[in-house]
């Protein structure tokens, strides 16, 4: 089994996200499979290698609902779960120590929740050291086979829990206009 790892922040919330799949080649073929079902939507070039280089949640989220439907229906077709643990703000601003703080305790909470053997990739971050604390204190999980930072560009996986993060945090705040959370209900499960 694979993990995929992302986070997002709302004012009142930070949501750690994960999706599990039963491999990377399931996801790759999940990917495919998604990109083949938008390649007849009519976009302008610009537009395209835009979207096209990383389905990143921030454009596609407003402007581009009918790739985010696809996307989240392939999710949940392919996908074991998504899990998610949240943290409530006690105040607007969470600084970078407590942030990291709390995105080890949360993901650590949806690993030790997961009942296999799993390996990791998580969305890495500018920051090398923490990037290695990570690595140290999650791979001390016995269930834990390995985990790697990845970069969302080259990583399909990540670029789909980029888009369950999004959902999630829109469904929490109470923004979901679309209803992208129902796409994925089923499969998500909150720790």
């Amino acid at each position: 089994m694979i993990l995929y790892i992302d986070e997002t922040e709302h004012e009142d919330y930070f949501i750690v996200a994960g999706l599990l799949a039963e491999s990377k080649e399931s996801v790759d073929l999940a990917y495919k499979h998604f990109k083949n079902s938008i390649s007849d939507l009519r976009l302008k070039d610009k537009a395209k290698r835009k979207i096209y280089q990383e389905f990143k949640s921030f454009i596609i989220d407003r402007n581009y609902k009918r790739i985010k439907f696809q996307m989240l229906i392939e999710i949940s077709n392919f996908a074991d779960a998504a899990i998610y643990s949240c943290y409530i703000k006690k105040n607007d601003k969470l600084y970078q120590h407590s942030k990291e703080d709390v995105y080890l305790q949360l993901l650590s909470s949806i690993v030790n929740a997961i009942e296999y053997d799993i390996d990791i990739v998580f969305d890495t971050f500018n920051k090398p050291d923490f990037n290695a604390k990570i690595v140290s204190e999650i791979e001390k999980i016995p269930n834990v086979i390995s985990i790697v930072p990845g970069d969302s560009i080259l990583n399909p996986g990540l670029q789909f829990v980029d888009n369950i993060c999004s959902t999630i945090r829109l469904h929490k705040s109470e923004k979901d206009i679309y209803d992208f959370y129902n796409l994925i209900e089923k499969i998500v499960r909150e720790i």
